[in-house]
Order: C-alpha cells, then structure tokens, then sequence
C-alpha cells in the first residue's frame, strides 16, 4: 500500500496482473505522483497493471489523461497494458464515453479485464550491478557484449554498446551511486536499462550542429527507437532504450 498525494493506493496480485484500487481525488495536485506511482508498479513487468476507479473522486475529465499518460510512458518499456476497472454503470458509461477510452481499454468487472489481457510474448532478461567507478564502463559493455552473443543478436551490438556506454557514464557522472544495467529482449526489441539512486530526471542535452559523441542521451535518441526515464520504486530512476532487433535468427527460450 502507498500513497500519493492524497489518491490512497492498495494493491494486489491477481492472476500475474498488478490490481490497484484508488481512493481519494484526483486533481492537479495528486495528478503528477499519482502518475509516477502507477508507473513504478509496471516496472516489475506484471501482465498488465488493472487499476479500480470506483472510490476515485475525479474533479474533471483532463484529469482521467493521468491514465493514459501511465499507458503511453510503458507502452514502449516496459510493455505492460493498462485498463480501468468501473464497476459502477453509470460512472463506467461516463468513463467509457470519454476520450481516454481511446487509449485505455474501460470494462465493467475486474474479471473482465483480466480475461482481456493476453498472455504477454516471452522475456529473456539478464541483469549486473556495478560501482560508480570509471572502469564501470567497460565492465558494462563486456557484460552487453557477451549477452548479445549469446542471444544472437549481434546484428545490433554496436548500436547495444553505443547506448550502454553513454547510459553508465551518465550514471556515473550525474548519480554516483551502484548502478544496475538490465538487458532485456522481448517481442523483437532489445531494451538496455540502467537503475542508479538518483531521483533526478536524466535530461536531454542540445548538441552542436554536426557532434554526436560524448552527448550522452543525445546519442541515445539517435540510436534508438525510443527511450524514456522511470522513476524507481527504490526513491532512484531507471534510464531505458529501447532497439528493434527484428524476429530473425533470435536464439531460442530456454524450453
């Protein structure tokens, strides 16, 4: 259980899917840690994150955007699909009239939407911690270099290097804290992910006209299809981007 704002947060597990229940107001004030909150419980990778309105006090129709802002956040990584639960058939007309319902499936009982949830495509994962030392780096992308091997997706593994490198140096320059990179490949896309204990937001930085190395997340975006930052569930972010790979000649899953 936590709290945001004054938006009261329970949750549980329910076949493999994060349900939370809110209750409180939604409002500009609880909009934003609402938002991160919700955002934190897909990073643990649930089949999908189920979230009931009913006891949410909901101040004006914006507000409801709160939801699909948590949905177009994830949707790229970590993946997980977001739906509303309204039990109440008035407030669920309501709900499912509005524009959000163009992002965020509505359904009528908790049962519903979790029949509604596919089984997600299988995940190989892979994860290492480092100090915040400078040789970090090359012990990073060593451990990116033998995992791409070994999933045969060598293909990419320059590009791989690239944006694990300026991920970890990034880390170790702005947070200073241990740092966990995560590799990830899932429905033909390879995330590469680097926890620190910074709560501050990476940043995007302009470079000069024609330079490109050494601008750290600059080089991300060009290499990527898309990145983003997440905060931790540990008070820290996680730095994240994500590179098509293609379903071709991708080592088998483990049987």
């Amino acid at each position: 259980m936590s709290t945001a704002g004054r938006v009261l947060i329970r949750q549980r597990t329910v076949a493999g899917c994060a349900v939370v229940d809110l209750t409180g107001r939604l409002n500009a004030h609880t909009y934003g840690e609402l938002r991160d909150n919700l955002i934190k419980l897909t990073l643990d990778q649930p089949r999908a994150l189920i979230v009931q309105v009913d006891e949410l006090d909901v101040v004006s129709e914006p507000a409801l955007t709160v939801f699909s802002s948590v949905r177009m956040r994830t949707d790229a990584w970590p993946a997980v699909p977001v739906l509303l639960v309204v039990h109440d058939p008035q407030r669920h007309r309501m709900i499912a009239g509005s524009a959000i319902r163009r992002f965020v499936p509505v359904h009528s009982s908790l049962d519903a939407a979790v029949d509604a949830v596919a089984e997600p495509p299988p995940r190989r994962r892979r994860r290492a911690v480092f100090l915040p030392l400078p040789s970090s780096s090359h012990g990073a992308r060593a451990f990116v270099q033998e995992t791409c091997r070994e999933w045969n997706v060598k293909h990419r593994l320059e590009d791989a290097l690239g944006v694990t490198t300026e991920l970890v140096e990034n880390a170790i320059t702005h947070a200073g804290t241990a740092l966990e990179v995560r590799l990830e490949l899932h429905a033909g896309y390879l995330t590469v992910a680097v926890r620190d204990e910074d709560p501050h937001p990476a940043v995007l930085r302009q470079r000069p006209s024609g330079r490109l190395q050494g601008y750290g997340l600059q080089v991300i975006s060009a290499l990527s299809r898309a990145w983003g930052c997440s905060p931790a569930q540990d008070g820290g972010k996680i730095v994240w981007a994500v590179l098509s790979v293609g379903p071709r000649r991708l080592a088998p899953f483990p049987v």
